[in-house]
């Protein structure tokens, strides 16, 4: 889908910016509607609404077909809006319903890492086929198999044994009331409302722009960038899936293990742009890829984790709402200014690149600080915000 409609934008409106913009209309939705989509996984069942989504993004994949030119390029971000608004309430559900099909710590660090694995393998095969799907087979093709995989993911779902635990129904309080809670709850747990920031953190500096730009200008290989698209993509899939496996070869799965592979993952970020601002061939830049993946890679899991370890199941949906939103927030804001940098400015993408470099080290200061002392500290049912 990343794949299909960037190269849909880029034939129809060449221009850095409209991808840009592509990348937002894909990131504000879930951002804007990430309150809202929490309190949906914490009052109603999360097995439902995950089927749910996933039946509606099948028919509203299906409408990119109908993008036949340059007076349909509104199009596209319309209904990339209309995917996302659907989306945003996926991935709270589907991050808050994991920790109940698991028992204890472990189970809980070992399904996140097959997660996460699993979703970047996908990353990685859909790069691949992408690329080559939509270089050689065409754009329609690519998008018709990316509708009917949602499909395929909702059987999957429907297929998942639904105890009572996954039912979670709504309280007698109010939908605003509980949406006032989970920031409450956040307001009174600093060190989880900064983990909530970690995936946001992780996002100075926009990769998806980086591999179009790339791809695109840089080494261009294969109709519109199409194959160099795909192998960069595969490659921060690649590193996305290396990411947590290497680190829980060196972490015990304790908290303070994993708060200390968060720091370190950050520096792994820096480095992928590091190389990727040096990068003289397209192996290299795949290479510098898939550094900047695996340390993305960790953070999200491992902040995943944590919060699944810290937070009450009947705030998780909410708390991941906050997440997820602020993820989503940063990737639209970097996206953007990304794109405006190097259509606006001196900036070549190596240079950008550099300069990705300082920023993505910045969130370590705070990560350090306020992390300096933390207690092994599990969640508890009772761990509710002060009044």
């Amino acid at each position: 889908n990343t794949i299909a409609t960037v190269i849909l934008v880029s034939r129809y409106t060449d221009s850095t910016t409209a991808v840009g913009a592509l990348f937002i209309a894909r990131a504000l939705p879930p951002f804007l509607l990430a309150p809202l989509a929490g309190v949906v996984a914490d009052r109603f069942s999360r097995k439902k609404v995950l089927i749910t989504t996933d039946i509606l993004r099948f028919f509203i994949v299906l409408g990119f077909l109908l993008v036949d030119g340059p007076e349909d390029a509104w199009l596209i971000f319309a209904l990339t809006i209309s995917q996302f608004i659907v989306s945003a309430f996926f991935q709270p559900a589907q991050t808050a319903i994991l920790p109940s099909l698991v028992e204890g710590s472990q189970e809980v660090l070992e399904a996140n890492t097959l997660s996460s694995i699993t979703w970047s393998a996908m990353l990685t095969l859909g790069a691949a086929m992408g690329g080559v799907v939509a270089g050689y087979f065409g754009v329609s093709t690519a998008l018709i198999i990316d509708a009917v995989s949602f499909l395929i993911a909702a059987i999957f779902i429907w297929r998942i044994d639904a105890g009572p635990r996954l039912e979670t129904t709504g309280a007698e309080s109010s939908g605003w009331q509980d949406m006032v809670d989970g920031f409450r709850y956040v307001r009174y747990h600093p060190r989880t409302g900064l983990t909530a920031c970690v995936k946001a953190l992780t996002q100075i500096g926009s990769p998806d722009i980086m591999i179009a730009v790339y791809a695109s200008q840089i080494f261009l290989v294969g109709e519109d960038g199409a194959l160099s698209l795909g192998l960069l993509y595969a490659a921060g899939g690649l590193g996305a899936i290396l990411g947590p496996l290497v680190a829980n070869v060196f972490s015990d799965g304790s908290i303070k293990a994993l708060q200390n592979a968060i720091a370190v993952a950050f520096v792994v970020v820096a480095a992928g742009w590091l190389m990727l601002g040096w990068a003289p061939s397209l192996p290299i830049a795949m290479l510098a890829i898939l550094l900047r993946h695996m340390g993305g890679s960790i953070n999200w899991t491992y902040s995943t984790v944590l919060l699944q370890l810290r937070v009450p199941d009947q705030f998780l949906g909410r708390v991941f709402g906050l997440d997820f939103g602020l993820f989503t927030l940063a990737m639209a804001l970097s996206v953007w200014l990304s794109g405006y940098l190097l259509d606006n400015t001196g900036l070549d993408p190596r240079q950008l690149s550099f300069l990705l470099v300082l920023g993505s080290l910045l969130p370590l200061i705070p990560w350090l600080w306020i992390n300096r002392s933390d207690p092994q500290r599990m969640a508890s049912p009772s761990d509710k915000p002060a009044d």
